[in-house]
């Protein structure tokens, strides 16, 4: 959205035009509107350019709303060309909803008269205005939290610049926050395309979220994989591509996907993670752990790889021990046996926890789960270092 440079071009156009019998009131209003224009060029301060420029807008107000009604101009497209840009101006300065309906008019009007399209671009210009004002009006009553008012204003902002890729994400997160889930499908639908808009990949993750709110699975599948095949390298494309698939019972289709991709990519650190993921959310712990074990293989300083090695590991364990606890058939001295098998089990987490308090000191849950870890082992020293180290990093 670059409004400034279509200011200056209005001027280019404005100052240019020549004809061969104006009146002078539409004299007046242009150069009254040039010297507003000349302001705006020299990029003051938007008090300052109200102050100093407010008389110039309301001189030619003053002077193309008598040429208007005069019978030598009110034909002219060029005196409704010049109402809409001094109303258009004024709508903006003055942040005027009254300004901004007689600018539309004079568009309308210019637009109708200006057979030739000789006027074409300034009526644009004025266009462009309209939107930038809306586009604040929006801006405000979203700050505000009137998300209704909001997503109508950028709505009629878009009127006048279609395809805006800012106006348009603007009124899909209006929309969002109004919980009007189906406009802003449309809205983020329409970014699609746009991937050098700088939310793109926002845009595209969140989309597949908005249809599950509309209960609409199936779009929500597609547009999961669509932002997971545009965007690879990103976890949260990735993830939720896996766990609507999982959720939707396609556990077998995203696991092949996965390991077919593996094929073709066999160093990929982050697809084995992802296949972890997708084998740990389908509860095949053993895939899962192996899965994770490869991709800290490739780079042992994946922290999320460590990370849900361990925590696989210790839930797993966790489960087995929550059975035997609940076993009521078992004698003291199977159950220490079965107790002390799964402290021999659960070892094999150890240098994946630690891996991740290394790469990350501040971590308290991989602290916590530390602890954990050797409260399981009683092992009393280790764990009242670690317990240190979780009170030092919350005081």
């Amino acid at each position: 959205m670059n409004i400034k440079k279509a200011i200056l071009f209005s001027l280019l156009v404005v100052a240019g035009t020549t004809a061969f019998a104006q009146s002078s009131n539409l004299r007046k209003a242009k150069a009254g509107l040039q010297k507003f224009q000349e302001l705006q060029g020299n990029n003051l301060p938007a008090e300052q350019l109200a102050q100093l420029g407010k008389k110039d807008l309301e001189d030619a107000k003053e002077a193309i709303d008598a040429a208007i009604t005069h019978d030598k101009t009110k034909d002219n497209p060029e005196t409704w060309t010049i109402y809409a840009l001094v109303n258009a101006n004024l709508a903006t300065l003055e942040k005027s909803a009254e300004a901004e309906q007689a600018a539309e008019e004079g568009i309308q009007k210019a637009t109708a008269l200006d057979s030739d399209g000789k006027h074409k671009e300034n009526i644009t210009v004025a266009g462009q205005l309209l939107g930038q004002f809306n586009f604040g009006q929006g801006a405000d009553a979203f700050n505000n939290q009137d998300y209704e008012t909001a997503y109508t204003t950028f709505n009629r902002a878009l009127h006048y610049l279609p395809g805006d890729t800012t106006l348009l994400y603007y009124s899909g997160l209006a929309a969002i926050q109004n919980q009007d889930y189906p406009n802003a499908i449309k809205r983020y639908e329409e970014l699609i395309p746009q991937k050098e808009f700088s939310q793109h990949k926002a845009v595209m993750i969140d989309l597949p979220k908005l249809y599950l709110s509309t209960k609409d699975t199936t779009n929500a599948l597609e547009y999961a994989a669509k932002a997971a095949a545009e965007y690879p390298e990103d976890n949260d494309a990735s993830v939720q591509n896996i766990e609507l698939n999982l959720m939707t019972g396609n556990e077998g289709k995203i696991i092949s996907d996965i390991e077919n991709q593996i094929a073709k990519d066999t160093d990929n650190k982050a697809l084995y993670y992802y296949l972890g993921i997708a084998y740990s959310a389908s509860e095949n712990n053993d895939k899962a752990i192996e899965a994770y074990k490869k991709a800290v293989e490739i780079d042992p300083n994946y922290v999320e790889a460590n990370k849900n090695a361990s925590a696989t590991i210790i839930n797993s364990v966790r489960n087995q021990l929550n059975a035997l606890n609940d076993d009521k058939t078992l004698s003291n001295n199977d159950y220490s046996t079965k107790v002390e098998e799964l402290k021999e089990q659960i070892k094999v987490a150890l240098p994946y926890l630690e891996k991740v308090v290394e790469l990350d000191p501040k971590d308290v849950d991989a602290l916590k789960s530390l602890k954990g870890y050797y409260d399981f082992q009683q092992n009393e020293e280790k764990s009242a270092e670690t317990q240190a180290k979780i009170e030092a990093l919350q005081q």
